[in-house]
């Protein structure tokens, strides 16, 4: 093949196209020319590709918190603000009615819904936010009433909360003296006796072997476990008590005689509450 056809361009209108379209195409010299320079762009084009790195994620830091300044006779419980980031969390079971469903049978449970407790049962579930926590106790303010929490508000409002708006949100009984429902010292806990007999010589049981105990479950009959379901949702819930605080003897014995259905739980919750 000469030079004159192989470097020129080859058009569909020329005379004999198809037929020196073909020879080049079956040229071993030309096509390996063709192959070279294509080797040579495609490396030239690799060689130009800028790799970018990953930029290393920086810390993120929380924003200064600022509160606004009170007038000189005020002044706030938290002196000075933390400089390390703060962080609350909840230490109430907000899952209990999954707990009592599945731990309980369905006679037991029914009869948690038929007592005092058993609009509980419908509560909808919602997510602890810490933010308001830490924003409400960041703005209380020193007063000398302690079954009280007062907040400065951002406009200058100052925001009560005692034991009247702990009933309106929370529905539990807040009337009565907690002292009409003592036993005598002497007084032993049939429960405590069949479910926890290695406590019957401290006549008192942890809030952490309660629940580990509801959860294995194996009762006697319907009634212990419906005993058992309420003291979980009292000591897990309403009173969110840590896992080794003890568990009084005369709360098992009022779930036992049923007079715990009589008993201020709303006052007991709500001073744990203000001492907490």
């Amino acid at each position: 093949m000469d030079d004159a056809n192989t470097n020129r361009i080859y058009d569909y209108e020329d005379t004999g196209w198809e037929e020196n379209r073909s020879k080049s195409l079956h040229d071993p010299l030309l096509m390996a020319n063709v192959k070279d320079g294509k080797k040579k762009n495609d490396f030239a084009s690799s060689s130009k590709t800028v790799r970018k790195t990953p930029k290393k994620k920086g810390r993120k830091f929380a924003p200064p918190i600022s509160r606004p300044p009170l007038p000189e006779t005020m002044s706030y419980v938290i002196k000075q603000i933390p400089t390390h980031y703060l962080k609350f969390g909840a230490a109430y079971n907000n899952n209990f009615v999954q707990d009592l469903k599945k731990y309980m049978n369905v006679e037991a449970f029914e009869l948690f819904t038929n007592s005092i407790f058993g609009p509980y049962a419908d509560i909808h579930t919602c997510n602890y936010q810490g933010q308001i926590s830490k924003c409400l106790l960041l703005l209380e303010i020193e007063q000398d009433n302690p079954n009280e929490l007062h907040v400065r508000h951002a406009n200058g409002n100052m925001l009560r909360f005692g034991i009247k708006e702990f009933a309106m949100i929370t529905g539990l009984k807040c009337i009565g003296d907690p002292n009409d429902f003592q036993y005598p010292n002497t007084s032993k806990s049939n429960f405590i006796q069949k479910y926890f007999p290695d406590l019957v010589k401290s006549n008192s049981v942890s809030k952490a072997r309660l629940v580990n105990r509801f959860l294995q479950g194996n009762w006697d009959n319907d009634q212990d476990v419906f005993h058992m379901g309420i003291l979980y949702f009292l000591n897990t819930f309403v009173l969110s008590q840590l896992p080794e605080s003890p568990i009084h003897v005369n709360d098992f014995l009022m779930v036992e005689d049923g007079t715990y259905e009589h008993f201020p739980w709303g006052q007991h919750a709500f001073s744990r509450l203000m001492m907490s």
